[in-house]
């Protein structure tokens, strides 16, 4: 039913910017027939139409995508609605490519993050609201204006996210209802695009459970999520590790929940075996206290509640710490006032704070900064770069906007990736050692007793072997100072080699006496 829409596609078109009058004439005439057409052809068969509230996704030939989304909102006193997606298109494979595409264009090599797809929903009987679009894999976010009010991001009845009792109400309260959608290796055809198949529910992986769970703040009770990975045990020898998901403006601790899909995302993990069972809390900026203050309540109150509740580790290196744009500002600051609380902390979205470089401490956790490439919070690369240059820092940039087409990526890559993982923190630090080694003036013997050791320090960290690295890495310290010694390394080689092996010691020495 594609055909049947008049579109308000605020992302842009694509499409040249000079085109012939005539052919502008001809091609704007040929949608009007089109529409009227259809419009009535609807009406005619409003009884063959599926008005089932809520979305269905069913394979068609005829999509792009080779799947159709069919929305049905079912609103009686309604005299408009448009249905609004996060679904137009960039181009991933080009980024030479500025244009904006509509769903309706899709081909490999496009993904998700254009901005809004808007469009007129089609009343086909009393009260029922009706639209199609192409939709490619993953989950996909939508909502409803109701009477052209754009102020309330209208939730779907018959799709609704499980809000937060104590959360946003209102119009203050942005809804993002969600709809998976499969991967069609054939007419989709892109590696990155299947990559976003994590997002979808299996039917065979093992389900963890999610709620929202009271507790006391300054005398009020308040909620948090809390995801319990599949056969959560409370008795497990070795306690469980935590992820805590802030959110960003116009949200609360529903969103990653809903939207930002975390307990399929971590349930697919678990059944991969690519990441760790841990918890995931998610909690609601409003009660975590004073920012310049490392967030007092977050410190004393909402950790001991988890620790003194669930069966999870005390020690920071087994807690991380991510937010999404507002949310990045509440990392970065923890960062900043806090910094020893998590071992990661994930920065997303919410630009990068120069001052961090300067923060006693910084080199002790793992930073992992991110955003979409068409995301106006995206990190500014050159202060990542330079905090990179004294902490332990990675950049990831994903296809996307500011929206959860990129931040439910970036969960992904964070928890498969790099969570529980000082190793692929340390890689860029070992690689820069090594290839600095390969431009001393040492002779290829004393070259590759160096390289050796750094080798060895690598392979040890993810073995949580900390402490045989470290002396590995002393040992690559004294060899440097021998060879400084005894005229084989320049002073400035020499210097150049221990910065770096001073920084890595620092780093796993902090933690390996935790």
């Amino acid at each position: 039913m594609g055909a049947l829409q008049s579109s308000r596609q605020t992302g842009g078109v694509r499409g040249s910017a000079v085109q012939a009058p005539l052919l502008k004439l001809m091609t704007a005439l040929a949608l009007a027939l089109a529409m009227v057409l259809s419009m009535s052809a609807v009406s005619a068969r409003a009884d063959e139409v599926n008005l089932t509230p809520g979305p269905t996704v069913t394979q068609d030939p005829n999509s792009p995508t080779g799947y159709t989304g069919h929305f049905v909102y079912y609103n009686p006193t309604a005299t408009s609605v448009r249905f609004v997606a996060d679904i137009m298109l960039r181009n991933w494979a080009d980024p030479t490519d500025t244009t904006v595409y509509s769903p309706f264009e899709y081909r490999p090599g496009l993904m998700r993050g254009g901005g809004g797809y808007d469009v007129e929903m089609t009343e086909v009987a009393d009260g029922y609201w009706v639209t199609d679009v192409p939709l490619a894999a993953g989950a996909n976010q939508y909502w409803f204006y109701v009477d052209n009010d754009t102020s309330y991001w209208v939730p779907d009845p018959a799709n609704s996210p499980i809000f937060a009792p104590d959360g946003i109400q209102g119009t203050a309260r942005r809804a993002f209802n969600k709809v998976h959608v499969p991967y069609d290796p054939v007419k989709q055809n892109y590696a990155p695009l299947a990559a976003r198949e994590i997002e979808n529910p299996r039917a065979d992986s093992p389900k963890g459970t999610w709620s929202y769970v009271p507790f006391e703040v300054n005398g009020t009770t308040r909620t948090m999520g809390v995801y319990l990975p599949p056969n959560y045990d409370p008795n497990r020898a070795e306690p469980y590790k935590t992820i805590y998901m802030q959110h960003g403006g116009g949200q609360d601790q529903s969103d990653w929940m809903n939207m930002g899909d975390v307990p399929v995302i971590m349930d697919n993990l678990l059944q991969d075996g690519t990441t760790e069972p841990a918890i995931v809390i998610t909690t609601n900026t409003n009660y975590l206290g004073a920012p310049n203050e490392g967030y007092p309540n977050l410190r004393n109150v909402v950790i001991p509640f988890v620790e003194a509740n669930y069966n999870v580790s005390t020690d920071a290196i087994d807690r991380a710490f991510a937010g999404l744009s507002a949310g990045s500002f509440v990392t970065q600051n923890l960062m900043r006032y806090d910094t020893l609380r998590f071992g990661y902390y994930g920065p997303w979205s919410g630009g990068a704070q120069a001052v961090l470089a300067t923060v006693p401490n910084i080199d002790k956790p793992y930073i992992l900064y991110g955003g979409g490439r068409w995301d106006f919070g995206l990190p500014n690369a050159n202060t990542v770069a330079a905090l990179d240059q004294v902490a332990f820092v990675e950049n990831v940039v994903v296809a996307g906007a500011h929206d959860f087409n990129a931040w439910n990526q970036l969960f992904t890559i964070w928890a498969r990736d790099y969570l529980w993982h000082p190793e692929a923190f340390i890689l860029d630090e070992v690689t820069t050692l090594k290839d600095a080694v390969a431009d001393t003036g040492l002779n290829k013997g004393n070259r590759n007793a160096l390289t050796v050791k750094l080798d060895q320090a690598l392979k040890l960290v993810p073995k949580d072997e900390n402490g045989g690295a470290v002396d590995v890495l002393n040992g690559f310290v004294a060899q440097v100072n021998a060879f400084e010694s005894n005229g084989k390394l320049t002073e400035e080689e020499a210097a150049g080699l221990l910065v770096i092996a001073n920084q890595l010691l620092s780093n796993l020495g902090y933690w390996q006496q935790q």
